[in-house]
């Protein structure tokens, strides 16, 4: 099977921020008064856009969400990121094996552009992807739309079935598939832990064709691709 490019999501696949992201997104959002728990914050918004972010906001309260939101977000983020923010166990060891075969690497995230600068230097992979950083601001629709994934793979000058997306979220899972790209999930992330039983459920049925439990096993789904007639 072709493998030119890995298309990685980055919160809670290479960097172990899923967990800060949601207790701070479900803090903000109960302070404008739509109240929702850590809980609930990961199953409505586990990948999800700013923009889904803010029209919860709205619906919740029957106003429109202030245009501060985003940047009140990531404040609450950026005080923590220095001390708290790590990558996932075995991200770098992934990435160093996909440097080795000579494939590809990009991130393609529903996050924002300022907050993914913030998290790839507070994890050390800044260097790692260079300009090949891409976000949901880049596009006219984020995931589970395929707009993002087809426009990191234009950009890096790749087909998408030569692609392969590594994601955590089912929606990111549903943009790979309607992007023509397989997908395999991945539950490595510390948000997941005693959830990924069911999330991995969650991750198949919206139609990744593996799921990795951690980085170790990502490699060898990726090691046993490369190998594939």
């Amino acid at each position: 099977m072709p493998l030119s490019l890995a298309i990685f999501d980055f919160d809670g696949v290479l960097a172990d921020s899923e967990g800060i992201a949601l207790e701070e997104l479900a803090a903000e959002i109960t302070a404008r008064g739509a109240p929702v728990s850590v809980d609930e914050a990961h199953g409505l918004f586990l990948g999800a856009s700013t923009a889904r972010h803010m029209a919860y906001i709205r619906d919740r309260t029957g106003q429109p969400c202030g245009a501060d939101f985003p940047d009140a977000w990531h404040a609450r983020l950026f005080r923590r990121y220095p001390t708290e923010l790590h990558p996932v166990p075995g991200a770098e060891a992934t990435l160093d094996a996909l440097a080795q075969a000579g494939v590809a690497i990009c991130i393609a995230s529903g996050g924002a552009v300022a907050r993914l600068e913030v998290a790839l230097r507070c994890t050390g992979l800044a260097a790692r992807f260079a300009q090949n950083v891409f976000s949901a601001d880049m596009v006219a629709q984020g995931k589970p739309a395929p707009d993002l994934f087809l426009y990191a793979a234009a950009k890096m000058g790749v087909p998408p079935g030569d692609c392969v997306v590594i994601e955590d979220a089912p929606a990111g899972v549903q943009a790979a598939r309607a992007a023509g790209m397989p997908a395999i999930a991945f539950t490595g992330g510390c948000h997941l832990i005693g959830k990924a039983t069911d999330h991995a459920a969650l991750l198949s049925a919206a139609g990744a064709e593996a799921v990795a439990p951690d980085h170790a096993a990502l490699r060898a789904l990726l090691s046993a691709r490369l190998a594939a007639p």
